[in-house]
């Protein structure tokens, strides 16, 4: 995820030397490709590749379009999908949604274990601190609530790619997403105030932490394959 971060740091850097229609295309192809779960190294091979074409083509005066043989840009980058997707194999596909599921368990446990080792230092006293996670139908909601919203956030985002809009259309776009995250807040919330605190089984968040690094590693590894 941090190189990922620093991919994007990096090309949305160098973009910025585009014009301002080519770097439009740009990056709704940066979103597109990074939306659709392929492999990290075949993300970053293609986009870098694209951003030197387009480079390329604007010092030459050649027209986007033209370069990439279609106008039809959605469809081209779903062509390259595609292509890079029929060569994984299915523990590589795999690999994707482990690797995922360990970076969900890394930033919601450590979020949930210091929220609450907060509440309870602040109730019981400092002495009730514990290294152990508590795992009840509160935690057990949060999980099932965050991971659609996030993955409705990518696949909205995605869908937005390639399309022309004005500044209505993009306000009505924000506010939709503003919507489905309060939503989900207010979701969260609900859970905090209402559901049952029943204690289901606590584990220590070291262990926790290793479980999700694991997962994240394996799940690394098997994507590569």
């Amino acid at each position: 995820m941090i190189k990922t971060k620093s991919l994007i740091k990096q090309l949305n850097k160098t973009s910025k030397t585009l014009s301002l229609e080519n770097k439009k295309i740009y990056d709704d192809i940066l979103i597109y490709i990074l939306s659709s779960y392929i492999h990290k190294k075949d993300a970053e091979e293609f986009l870098r590749q694209t951003l030197d074409n387009f480079l390329d083509a604007e010092q030459q005066g050649k027209n986007i379009e033209t370069l990439l043989g279609t106008s039809d840009i959605e469809h081209y980058c779903e062509g390259i999908v595609d292509t890079y997707k029929s060569s994984y194999n299915y523990i590589s596909l795999c690999g994707e949604y482990i690797m995922y599921t360990g970076i969900f368990i890394i930033i919601l446990s450590f979020i949930n274990y210091i929220t609450q080792s907060l509440i309870t230092s602040t109730t019981y006293g400092i002495d009730n601190f514990t290294y152990y996670l508590n795992f009840d139908l509160e935690l057990v909601f949060e999980f099932l609530i965050i991971v659609p919203v996030v993955i409705i956030f990518i696949i909205y985002n995605k869908n937005s790619c390639f399309n022309e809009t004005s500044k209505g259309d993009r306000i009505k776009e924000y506010f939709k997403l503003f919507i489905i995250w309060s939503f989900g807040s207010y979701l969260i919330i609900a859970c905090l105030m209402f559901l049952d605190k029943t204690l289901l089984f606590q584990l220590n968040i070291i262990i926790v932490l290793i479980i999700g690094v694991a997962l994240y590693f394996t799940g690394n590894y098997l994507s590569e394959k």
